[in-house]
C-alpha cells in the first residue's frame, strides 16, 4: 500500500513539474490582412484577379505536451471574389462577391523547441464557416446591373494550413506571425447545375497573433 501511495505521489509531482515547464492553455486575438483568390472548376468561368480584405478573431490553444496540441476559436472572414462568364442571351457577365463568414477552426498545432525566444509553429486542420452577410453584383459588358438569383450556401468548408513563428515577449505572452492558406473546397453557391457558377473563395493571409 505504501509503495502504491509513494508511486502516486511521485507521478503527481512529475505531472505538476511537467506542467510548470510550459503553459498548457493559450488565449489570444488575431488580425490578418489577406489576398482573396477566386477559383472555379467550371470551364466557362474565368477568374478575374485577386482582391484584398482583412480578417480578425479569437484563438485558443490547448497543448497535450509542450509542443503538440489543438487550436480552436473563431474568425470573422471577409472574403471577396470576382469572375466572368458568357451567357448565350446576355453575352459577357461580370460578377463581384463580398461574403462574410463566422469560421470555427479546429487544427493540430506543432511547434519546435525554443530557439532563443523563437519557435517555429505549424497548424493544419478544418474550418467550418457560417455565412453572416453576403453581397453579389452582376453586370453586363456595358456595366449595367443584371438581376441573377444565385443563392449562397449557408455553410463553408475549408482546409486551413498555417506556418509561422512564435516570439516570447514575457513569461507566457507571445506575438506570433503566420502565413495562412484557407482553401475553400466546396461551391459557395447552392446550385449544382452545369450552367451555374461553381465558385470557391480562398485566401492567403498574414496573420498576427497576440497570445497571453
Amino acid at each position: 500500500m505504501k509503495k502504491i501511495f509513494f508511486t502516486l505521489v511521485i507521478v503527481t509531482l512529475m505531472t505538476i513539474n511537467g506542467f510548470a515547464q510550459y503553459k498548457p492553455f493559450q488565449f489570444g486575438l488575431n488580425i490578418s490582412p489577406s489576398v482573396n483568390i477566386t477559383k472555379s472548376n467550371s470551364d466557362f468561368i474565368k477568374e478575374t484577379g485577386s482582391l484584398i480584405s482583412y480578417n480578425w478573431g479569437f484563438n485558443g490553444n490547448l497543448y497535450f505536451v509542450e509542443n503538440y496540441g489543438i487550436s480552436t476559436g473563431f474568425n470573422i472572414l471577409n472574403l471577396r471574389g470576382s469572375f466572368m462568364y458568357n451567357n448565350p442571351e446576355i453575352g459577357e457577365i461580370s460578377a463581384s462577391i463580398k461574403n462574410q463568414y463566422l469560421e470555427v477552426p479546429l487544427t493540430m498545432v506543432m511547434r519546435t523547441e525554443k530557439i532563443g525566444k523563437l519557435r517555429v509553429v505549424g497548424n493544419i486542420g478544418y474550418g467550418l464557416g457560417i455565412r453572416l452577410n453576403s453581397q453579389q453584383i452582376f453586370t453586363d459588358a456595358n456595366s449595367n446591373p443584371i438581376e441573377i438569383n444565385n443563392q449562397f450556401r449557408l455553410i463553408r468548408h475549408a482546409l486551413i494550413i498555417k506556418i509561422g513563428t512564435e516570439f516570447n515577449v514575457y513569461k507566457s505572452s507571445c506575438i506570433s506571425a503566420f502565413f495562412v492558406y484557407n482553401n475553400n473546397f466546396t461551391n459557395i453557391y447552392k446550385s449544382k447545375s452545369a450552367s451555374k457558377p461553381n465558385i470557391s473563395l480562398n485566401s492567403l493571409s498574414l496573420e498576427i497573433d497576440f497570445v497571453f
